[in-house]
């Protein structure tokens, strides 16, 4: 029996890598729950609002009063389908109250709120019958606002598709990808003069684009897709790993620290984790220190890295309890449970 609820997708036009991750948890989801994906409906929007008198129409209003009055979105899906509700991914709340995200009949997945919209967000979805968020320092300070009755949180996850039941090949020793933490970063990098036969690969700007560095080999080139991330990352032995609002990160997140996707990814490739995170109820409700190990100094830093680049991973056990608790398979559940009381 197919949901009442549908996915509004953004894979018909949306191939950017970081979005691909999305369409992994869309699947699970979707295949879960019975619940349809629709990638029509985000195109079509997309192409109303691209038009050339629209984005100069849209440009005016969002610098005006009318930002209030005039749905930028078209009210596109309350039009087509009224009293029809979908499920949608949104990275980050946008300052457009109007937004069709903001609909009544869209039910936001939101992944992304950091201290300089937060209490932007009882406005912005006011008119929603229902929020997920992914922090639970968000949904903390939310359950204080006028919108706590319609707001509940479900962690981020890893799609099942990555699960595997033996331990991968580990060709790499060290790896930081994505977003650099600069300690680890630092201290990685002091590790490598003094170990030389350790190799360490990071994500650089090169060329204006992301490509990843080797201290052993050099320039690797850019990692395009998810499933060559995934087995690029399945190689790593260890991967450094961080929380976003710390080390500097402050200044962009106000202090919130969410787990990220790369902790989840890190652990279905039974890579060993070390990262700096703090005893945010985020990590602690997530359990991440039962998979991740935190130095306190360089020295610690090195201790442990050479430790584990010595020894053959041997912590599926420790890790399956996290894995499982992550799987999108798993998260659906939650999703499924929360709206069956719409």
């Amino acid at each position: 029996m197919k949901s009442a609820v549908s996915i509004l997708s953004s894979r018909g036009w949306n191939d950017y890598f970081p979005v691909q991750i999305v369409h992994e948890w869309e699947d699970v989801i979707s295949q879960e729950l019975s619940m349809p994906l629709d990638g029509e409906s985000s195109i079509e929007i997309k192409n109303l609002s691209d038009r050339k008198k629209v984005k100069i129409f849209q440009k005016f209003v969002r610098r005006s009063f009318l930002i209030r009055h005039i749905d930028s979105s078209n009210n596109y899906l309350k039009k087509k389908y009224p009293g029809k509700l979908f499920l949608s991914f949104f990275l980050y709340p946008l300052p457009l109250v109007n937004h069709y995200i903001y609909n009544k009949n869209i039910i936001p997945i939101l992944l992304d709120c950091f201290a300089d919209v937060i209490d932007k967000v009882p406005e912005y979805f006011k008119k929603s019958k229902f929020l997920f968020v992914t922090n639970v320092e968000v949904l903390a300070h939310l359950k204080k606002t006028a919108i706590a009755n319609k707001i509940a949180f479900v962690p981020l996850s890893i799609s099942d598709k990555y699960y595997r039941d033996k331990i991968p090949a580990k060709t790499l020793d060290v790896v930081q990808t994505g977003r650099q933490n600069p300690i680890l970063h630092e201290w990685m990098l002091q590790l490598v003069n003094k170990h030389p036969h350790i190799e360490y690969v990071y994500s650089s700007v090169k060329d204006k684009q992301h490509n990843y560095f080797s201290t052993k080999r050099g320039w690797l080139g850019p990692i395009e897709s998810r499933n060559e991330f995934m087995d690029f990352l399945a190689t790593a032995k260890i991967s450094l790993v961080s929380a976003p609002g710390i080390d500097g990160g402050e200044k962009r997140t106000g202090g919130f620290n969410p787990v990220t996707p790369r902790f989840y990814e890190s652990a279905i490739c039974y890579c060993y984790m070390v990262g700096r995170f703090p005893d945010s109820p985020d990590f602690i409700q997530n359990e991440v220190s039962s998979v991740c190990e935190r130095p306190s100094d360089y020295h610690d830093f090195e201790t442990m890295i050479v430790k584990m680049l010595r020894e053959p991973f041997i912590h599926r056990d420790k890790y399956e309890p996290f894995i499982q608790s992550h799987l999108t398979s798993t998260i659906a559940k939650t999703i499924q449970e929360e709206l069956k009381k719409l």
